[in-house]
């Protein structure tokens, strides 16, 4: 307020500013929709695959959302117990939190 202090850097376009405890921010599940296209789309595949939930990619994991990263991510969501809508494939705020601790 005093116009003496440092400006905080812009996050790069694009990039999710990290969240609580180090984990990335969950970017929105319009990210991870059928013809959906973007880097998070990867960047949730290779955490899949990290974590040894990948069995359904022939190719990948890429930016394009298909029915592989579904499935990987209900095999995910299936694995914390959950069952039901809790377990659709589709990532939202805690399946994003749990894949990325």
């Amino acid at each position: 307020m005093t116009g003496r202090g440092n400006d905080i850097p812009a996050a790069a376009p694009g990039a999710a500013a990290p969240g609580a405890h180090g984990v990335p921010a969950f970017p929105g599940r319009a990210l991870f929709r059928p013809g959906a296209h973007n880097d998070h789309v990867t960047r949730l595949g290779r955490q899949l695959v990290q974590k040894g939930f990948g069995r359904f990619y022939t190719t990948g994991p890429g930016p394009r959302w298909t029915e592989a990263d579904r499935r990987n991510v209900e095999a995910f969501q299936r694995a914390q117990g959950w069952r039901g809508g809790a377990a659709d494939g589709y990532p939202g705020p805690e399946t994003w939190r749990r894949l990325f601790s």
